[in-house]
């Protein structure tokens, strides 16, 4: 645990600028900590699924529906220009009046919550289409966030009270003692890839959830990689939040496009505002590889087959 300059989350929320985007944060911390307890709704009830199909065609959970519906409702229209989730649809697009855009995956993992933990990711980005502030969440034990805005990193946690900071700064490069998790079919990997986890194998060992947030946890905590090859990570709402942590951190990756091309973080482009409501657009799905420097370079120092 390491914490040099800010003991407590006010004093680092006290640095954020602007007061809209400190408000916003405060409020969207504070709104999570209700999640828990639509999570043990969710486990007491008798039917898992909504009986519905949302916008990417997947089977609505009941829990996914009602943690979207808890930051709809509970978030001040003041705050937020618009409020686009993984269940936005164009029937619950959420507009409001303020400077900043809110893209949620508000409860990620919700299918394995029975046999692991969930958590959460939040992109907050402004007019431009640029980051300006990601928050996860993990829904463990006790509830940790780990937050980047443009004065840096703080991870802390709510002990049931109050929110206690575990560290103000994290470093993951180079890797120390890698983890590395890949998702996906092994026998789908190409050569390329198939070479990339061999060398990945090599320097660490295997830890794979299936929750991106916990996978990337794993990563923050030991150093490593984690990677999913296929277009199956939602691009705007869980990969453009992950790139700008880890930029936070000294870490590093990239996103593979459904034509195959790889875009490296420091290619990134802002997001289209003016796409945010296009549902094409908003639950676009892409590959992604991202982590350690030292590890992300054996991605590209492997020649083409």
């Amino acid at each position: 645990m390491t914490i040099s300059k800010y003991h407590t989350l006010d004093s680092y929320l006290d640095d954020v600028q602007p007061e809209e985007l400190r408000n916003l944060l405060s409020e969207l911390i504070s709104i999570c900590l209700d999640v828990p307890k639509q999570m043990l709704t969710f486990l007491l009830g008798e039917s898992d699924y909504s009986g519905s199909i949302n916008v990417s065609g997947d089977e609505q959970l009941s829990l996914d529906i009602a943690t979207q519906e808890l930051f709809l409702q509970k978030v001040p229209d003041h705050l937020y220009s618009l409020l686009l989730g993984e269940e936005t649809d164009e029937n619950n697009i959420k507009r409001g009046t303020g400077e900043f855009i809110i893209l949620g995956d508000f409860i990620d993992g919700s299918s394995i919550i029975r046999c692991r933990s969930p958590g959460a990711i939040i992109n907050v980005i402004d007019k431009k289409g640029y980051t300006v502030a990601a928050l996860t969440i993990s829904f463990t034990l006790f509830m940790r966030f780990d937050l980047a805005t443009d004065i840096g990193f703080i991870q802390f946690v709510y002990d049931g009270t109050s929110f206690r900071v575990l560290r103000d700064s994290l470093d993951i490069s180079p890797s120390k003692n890698p983890i590395f998790g890949i998702g996906g079919k092994s026998k789908d990997y190409t050569p390329r890839q198939k070479i990339f986890v061999k060398e990945l194998d090599i320097k660490g060992k295997i830890r794979y959830g299936g929750c991106l947030v916990q996978d990337m946890n794993n990563v923050f905590e030991k150093t490593g990689v984690f990677g999913y090859f296929a277009p199956k990570l939602r691009f705007v709402y869980e990969i453009v939040p992950y790139l700008y942590l880890l930029s936070k951190i000294n870490g590093t990756g990239f996103y593979i496009t459904t034509n195959g091309k790889e875009i490296r973080a420091d290619e990134l482009k802002p997001l289209d505002v003016s796409k945010l409501t296009d549902m094409d657009y908003l639950h676009q799905r892409v590959g992604f590889v991202g982590g350690s420097k030292d590890l992300i370079e054996l991605w590209f120092n492997i020649e083409d087959k």
